[in-house]
């Protein structure tokens, strides 16, 4: 199950868990409280029970002077627990006070709570079972959509790559007739369309082999020089010290052919990129329009303009992952983005 999947699933069951829950603690709340009214007047009609034949240990008897504020055949509260004020045989001057100790109370009351407790656990697992079983079942058609969607995407991308490959063999075949900038034009855009497919090629790649070493600032030149044909107004500055990493070359080309396009795509006119690299780490600056939502820009299909599938960024964070590079993003609206890469 996907990222995005994941949290539509999640939270679909707490959607329907919780107040399905909510609702169940009521219950459960006034089952309580009608139990505790059951056991107080069960107790009541034990203590008039005990009157009769004085038999039952569980009471403790006691004689009071008689008094009309103290209601007969009503449980009170007093110090020693429980207790109830029953008529005296033969005598109109005294009072019966049948006592129920706190501590047979609370041994009762303990039983009956560990009851509740038990029953409330099977409850709430079974509602969380059911909320499982709705949340599977309400998202599995975007499931099917979405499924239909990325094989639908793979399919259109598969297909374009047979004639960009056909415009690069021919446009090659062109430049040995004269070498004209019309021509470079043409590879570049083909160049473009290549780079879709070969980013999709990395959505369901499982295992990615780090055994070649490659030069950074040979890899660096290399995009500069596509990209600089691409957005001719773009300024690039470079600060690299050259070293080499142990990595999966095409890899790690696809991570800096998606951040350095994203840093010219959505900068501005005659703007600025900045690569930085040395001691093991790469930072790319621009000076775009920067970020609204940083923490969902790894987010497949996330996108904040109109442009682009929203798959660039979410590729980045896969394949970095895949090669243990650490990436972390900072950006300001209308300032510009800074993406942090340590190998």
């Amino acid at each position: 199950m996907k990222k995005y999947e994941k949290k539509s699933f999640l939270t679909s069951v707490f959607l329907f868990f919780i107040p399905l829950a909510i609702f169940a603690s009521i219950v459960l709340y006034m089952y309580h409280q009608d139990k505790i009214k059951d056991i107080q007047q069960n107790i009541l009609y034990q203590m008039r029970d005990y009157t009769f034949d004085f038999k039952n240990d569980k009471f403790i008897l006691d004689v009071v002077e008689f008094d009309n504020k103290k209601e007969l055949f009503k449980l009170y509260r007093c110090k020693e627990g429980f207790c109830s004020y029953f008529k005296a045989a033969n005598s109109g001057l005294y009072l019966l006070k049948v006592i129920f100790p706190q501590e047979k109370y609370e041994k009762i009351y303990e039983e009956f709570i560990i009851k509740i407790f038990k029953f409330s656990i099977i409850v709430m697992f079974i509602l969380l079972i059911l909320s499982f079983g709705f949340a599977f079942y309400s998202l599995r058609p975007m499931r099917e959509a979405l499924y239909l969607l990325e094989n639908f995407l793979k399919d259109i991308i598969h297909d374009l790559n047979t004639p960009s490959t056909s415009i690069l063999l021919n446009s090659k075949l062109l430049r040995k007739r004269g070498d004209f900038e019309e021509i470079e034009r043409i590879e570049l855009s083909a160049k473009t369309i290549s780079s879709l497919y070969k980013n999709l090629e990395f959505i369901s790649q499982k295992g990615i082999e780090k055994n070649e070493n490659i030069s950074i600032e040979e890899v660096i030149n290399s995009k500069i020089e596509v990209l600089q044909k691409l957005y001719p107004t773009i300024v690039f500055k470079k600060d690299i010290e050259d070293f080499y990493v142990k990595t999966n070359e095409n890899a790690f080309e696809r991570i800096l052919d998606n951040l350095l396009t994203n840093a010219c795509k959505y900068n501005k006119k005659n703007g600025i990129v900045h690569i930085y690299a040395s001691n093991n780490k790469i930072i790319i600056k621009d000076t775009g329009i920067g970020i609204k939502n940083v923490g969902k820009v790894f987010d497949r299909y996330y996108k904040e303009t109109d442009r682009g599938l929203g798959i660039g960024l979410s590729i980045v964070k896969k394949l970095c992952d895949a090669l243990d590079i650490k990436i972390s993003i900072k950006s300001k609206i209308e300032e510009g983005t800074s993406v942090e890469l340590v190998l």
